[in-house]
């Protein structure tokens, strides 16, 4: 026990203990130091959106830089929970008008911490007026009707709308559009759709905005119309015939396209001559090819005058 007491109690434990309790110090206070003075506390920030400040309300930027780069320095707990979306990146246009301008830029930094580097530090801006124009809307029908049927009126609201945008997407805009597919439509089609703007090209035009977004519209589909001529159908009996005035001697019939292609004249019912009086005249009946159908008409009045023995 003597021993061991003296050991500790010697002066030599007493300094080398003193050393390492010194050591461990340092170690705590120098790292402290460090967290405080930030010293080679770096890290950077990509991809941070360039925003613009003090932008005028008759202006909108065309060009610039989408985004930047930007290194910290600070202590490390300054960075503890710190995110890219917590960073702003901007540049001042206040005055700015249109044209093009070479701007600097800059960014904020959180509490406890400085930026070290900003890149790009600068960037090309283009500012352009931003105009509004008033246009008519048009529609493009697109598809061919599997049932045979045309468009037999169409109208729509808004007739004109605005574009608004920068000056050359403006003056690059040719019309306003709606786009709609006949291929399986009947009857009457009411539907609301977008408007497109498009290029004398007919591509659409991106960067501007169309004031209202929808056009409502009302589509009455029908089968195509056709004037026909009518004649008059004789039962062979022998009688001649000196002249034939029906009237009305053209009706317009309706029906699908290809119908109507095949078909060159209407006929009427057969006319027995046998119980006609010279100059009389009647209501006769007229036949339509299946698939077609009249529009008004479906009699004529036959007027036939024989010729004398």
């Amino acid at each position: 026990m003597e021993k061991k007491s003296s050991l500790i109690e010697s002066p030599t434990f007493t300094k080398i203990l003193s050393f390492f309790l010194a050591l461990i110090l340092w170690f705590f206070v120098a790292g402290d130091r460090q967290n405080t003075l930030g010293i080679e506390t770096r890290r950077t920030f990509e991809e941070i959106p360039l925003v613009c400040r003090n932008l005028g309300d008759d202006l909108v930027v065309v060009e610039k830089v989408d985004s930047v780069t930007i290194s910290l320095e600070g202590i490390q707990a300054a960075f503890d929970g710190l995110t890219p979306a917590d960073l702003e990146a901007y540049v001042d246009l206040n005055g700015k008008k249109e044209g093009r301008h070479e701007m600097r830029i800059n960014a904020t930094a959180p509490p406890g911490m400085s930026i070290v580097r900003i890149e790009p530090a600068g960037t090309i801006v283009v500012l352009e007026d931003l105009i509004a124009l008033q246009m008519p809307v048009q529609g493009e029908f697109g598809g061919e009707n599997r049932n045979g049927m045309v468009i037999n009126e169409s109208v729509f609201e808004p007739q004109q709308v605005f574009v608004q945008g920068p000056r050359h997407k403006v003056d690059l805009t040719d019309r306003v559009v709606f786009y709609l597919d006949i291929e399986t439509l009947t009857g009457v089609v009411r539907k609301s759709l977008p408007l497109y703007p498009v290029d004398n090209m007919g591509r659409v035009v991106s960067g501007v905005t169309i004031s209202p977004e929808v056009v409502n519209i009302e589509v009455n589909f029908a089968f195509p119309r056709k004037e026909l001529s009518v004649e008059a159908v004789l039962k062979e009996n022998g009688l001649e015939v000196e002249t034939i005035n029906i009237e009305p001697p053209v009706v317009v019939v309706q029906g699908p396209e290809s119908l109507l292609d095949e078909t060159a004249v209407i006929l009427t019912e057969e006319i027995d001559l046998q119980k006609w009086e010279s100059g009389m005249t009647e209501e006769i009946p007229l036949v339509f090819p299946e698939g077609i159908t009249p529009l008004e008409n479906n009699t004529v009045l036959v007027r036939i005058y024989l010729a004398e023995d």
